[in-house]
């Protein structure tokens, strides 16, 4: 829900002539796998949106390295941001 309404926000603000880069971080990661677990569902909703309001929107996703089991994984949590 939160992901749609930060891309609807976007694309609202593009038709307009406003470009923003909205950077969508996933919380309390522990490993890759939750990462692209989650990531998935917000490039999904992003897909989704951006074809119901027709209007294109660059997305950034990543995460924050918030927890100590994502610190020990972070060689591999490292490069897995998209840009949508």
């Amino acid at each position: 829900m939160q992901a749609k309404a930060i891309i609807s926000a976007a694309c609202e603000l593009a038709t307009e002539g406003i470009k923003v880069v909205p950077e969508i971080m996933i919380p309390l990661v522990g490993n890759v796998k939750e990462l692209q677990d989650q990531k998935a569902i917000v490039v999904r909703v992003a897909d989704e949106t951006i074809q119901e309001v027709r209007r294109e929107t660059e997305v950034h996703v990543g995460t924050m390295i918030e927890v100590p089991r994502g610190a020990l994984t972070a060689d591999e949590i490292r490069g897995r941001s998209r840009i949508l």
